[in-house]
């Protein structure tokens, strides 16, 4: 990976070797990604809603604020993808500009969309879906003590025009992908495919795949970064079923579990292979499988050598610090 400074921001240059082709660069944080999985958050109780249908979702990480969201039914797993897909375009641009403009035909190419205008709609809806979103993070460093409040949304311009799609992200949003007084960011690799197709068809496939994006990014040169297990996997799906909701209603846990997700991690093969850890399939329940181990073998993954390198200095800043 190369890279070009521009005073605070680093500007990032697709790879030589033609691995832009199944990977995108995504800046991410601990921050974004507990909002990722929670965005699309159902409520379990009405009290989360107040009388006029806000709802507040609290977790111990994260708290989500979602605006008229019983009008709504929530945010969609499709808004999720679109805020990862500004965000691509935003890390591509090095995070210069909260003004992120992304062409609905270079959209439709990345999620694999035929139909322009169902497009533009679907964009329509998931963009006024974000600019709904307020949530409140723990701080870290002199901050750890604090719950930082944050819109996605700067308020002024998200729409889709002449083609384009146009979202101007929160500078606080920015803010919480800043890993050194330095500003500089931290990007995962995120597989091309996870972005494309019928969500339908692989509703799983989206969340499998950022799960162990992140997990790779966040455990980089160590022994297990790419292994990991089956439980983390589910925690990270919130379109599976749990096994108690499985178990109340019909007890198909192959079929309802097991199956879709060994199909969706499937679905992934252009970007990875994958399998169990020390499991016989052929005697495999639902106690084994929860308990197993997944390792990834990664397809033409991009150079990760610089960023190693850039992951060792800021250990050995923060060991001097503390």
């Amino acid at each position: 990976m190369s890279g070009r400074k521009n005073r605070d921001h680093i500007y990032i240059e697709p790879e030589a070797d033609g691995a832009e082709k199944l990977y995108f660069p995504l800046a991410q944080s601990h921050a974004s990604n507990s909002l990722q999985k929670k965005l699309t958050s159902k409520i379990e109780d009405p009290e989360q809603c107040d009388l006029i249908g806000n709802a507040t979702i609290i977790y111990d990480d994260i708290r989500l604020y979602i605006n008229d969201y019983r009008q709504r039914d929530g945010v969609s797993q499709s808004a999720a993808m679109l805020l990862d897909s500004l965000m691509i375009m935003a890390t591509i641009d090095g995070l210069r500009s909260t003004l992120v403009r992304l062409p609905i035909n270079e959209y439709m190419a990345i999620r694999g969309l035929k139909n322009v205008k169902e497009a533009r709609a679907q964009a329509r809806r998931d963009i006024d879906a974000l600019e709904r979103v307020k949530f409140e993070y723990r701080g870290t460093g002199r901050q750890r003590e604090q719950w930082l409040k944050v819109s996605i949304s700067g308020g002024t311009v998200g729409q889709t025009h002449r083609g384009d799609i146009l979202f101007r992200f929160n500078e606080d949003f920015f803010d919480i992908f800043k890993v050194s007084e330095r500003n500089k960011y931290i990007f995962m690799y995120f597989p091309r495919e996870a972005l494309y197709g019928n969500i339908r068809c692989h509703p799983h496939k989206y969340w499998l795949a950022r799960k162990i994006s992140e997990h790779k990014r966040m455990n980089l040169g160590k022994s297990n970064e790419d292994i990991i297990s089956v439980a983390t996997l589910l925690d990270a799906c919130p379109t599976l079923p749990t096994y108690e909701e499985v178990m109340a209603t019909g007890r198909a846990v192959r079929q309802r579990i097991l199956s879709p997700f060994e199909r969706d991690l499937d679905a992934l093969r252009n970007s990875f292979a994958w399998e169990y850890i020390g499991l016989n399939e052929a005697d495999m329940d639902y106690k084994s499988f929860v308990k197993a181990t997944i390792k990834i073998s990664w397809v033409a993954y991009p150079d990760t050598t610089n960023l190693g390198e850039e992951k060792a200095k800021r250990s050995k800043r923060a060991k001097k610090r503390g």
